[in-house]
């Protein structure tokens, strides 16, 4: 095991837990289609509705009422499935990134397993703007006003149901990719941040230096590309062509640089990138051989050192 075998772990946990928000908006999407579909039975005339009946009693308030209570409901739900990713993500990367240095430093470099008070904190950003809480607010206002506007229109326009579905899931699948990214964005920074905190542990008792490692196809930035390699002291800062700068990947402080960055960095432990195929047959400068462990292995000794 590597760090870069740590990313790609970590990167199938992203991609499978984000199947959940799609399930989200898919269930959405439905439910708004059987809304609208119960209104045109009832109220329409030769499949066409009418402002005017609909908005008699106040239908069409109560309608769209409706609606925002049960999107705010769905992504309340999305909220919570990224900020069980974000926590998982920061627990993975924080304590697998741990094993590798200790593995490879061979030594006791006194890791603990974090708590969800500092997991919590640590997957909080730092810009109120962009938390998770406040980026899915927005996300969700847009999406509710699409949704009204499309459904106002369309009946202002005399369009039939299917017209009115087929602009709604337009609108549903936009809303749908804009939640992955934001999930994605977010989660990733998270991981990155994981592995500059353990790293934070671990100098202290063997030196440590920073290298930018970027995604090499062709999804990837050409300036991120021009940075994989890059090395910097641990607490070393990266600066891109595109004007970020910053101590890591989605940490550059820019939204050209951070937003679907999929680049990582990669410490390098003594001089040393860590891999475990090399770290088990390391002695500790002393003459003395460390044994092996797992990662399962070493996981559980930290668990047992804290009881």
């Amino acid at each position: 095991m590597n760090q870069n075998d740590i990313d790609k772990y970590l990167d199938d946990m992203i991609t499978e837990d984000a199947k959940k928000i799609d399930v989200v908006f898919a269930q959405r999407l439905k439910e708004i289609n059987q809304q609208i579909a119960a209104l045109y039975a009832k109220y329409s005339r030769d499949g066409q509705l009418s402002m005017a009946d609909m908005n008699k009693y106040n239908r069409f308030k109560k309608e769209m009422e409706r609606m925002t209570e049960e999107s705010s409901k769905a992504f309340k739900t999305i909220l919570t499935i990224v900020e069980a990713l974000a926590a998982k993500q920061f627990l993975e990367s924080y304590m697998r990134s741990a094993y590798l240095y200790e593995m490879e430093a061979a030594v006791d470099l006194g890791f603990s397993i974090p708590t969800v008070e500092v997991i919590k904190q640590a997957i909080l950003n730092p810009i109120a703007e962009l938390t998770l809480s406040a980026l899915y607010k927005r996300h969700r206002d847009d999406y509710v006003r699409q949704i009204q506007i499309s459904i106002a229109q369309g009946i202002q326009a005399g369009e039939d149901y299917s017209k009115i579905a087929r602009r709604i899931e337009q609108t549903t699948e936009f809303a749908r990719r804009k939640a992955r990214d934001v999930a994605r964005t977010e989660t990733h920074r998270v991981q990155v941040s994981a592995r500059m905190k353990s790293a934070e542990q671990a100098s202290k008792k063997s030196k440590l230096e920073k290298m930018w490692n970027a995604t090499l196809d062709l999804k990837t930035r050409s300036g991120h590309r021009k940075l994989d390699g890059k090395t910097v002291e641990r607490n070393g800062l990266f600066k891109s062509i595109y004007g970020g700068v910053g101590p890591a990947p989605g940490h550059m402080n820019n939204a050209k640089d951070d937003i679907n960055c999929r680049c990582t960095i990669a410490f390098k432990v003594n001089g040393v990138l860590p891999d475990i195929r090399r770290a088990r047959k390391r002695g500790n400068g002393a003459g003395e051989t460390i044994p092996y462990q797992t990662y399962e292995e070493w996981y559980k000794s930290i668990e047992e050192k804290e009881k």
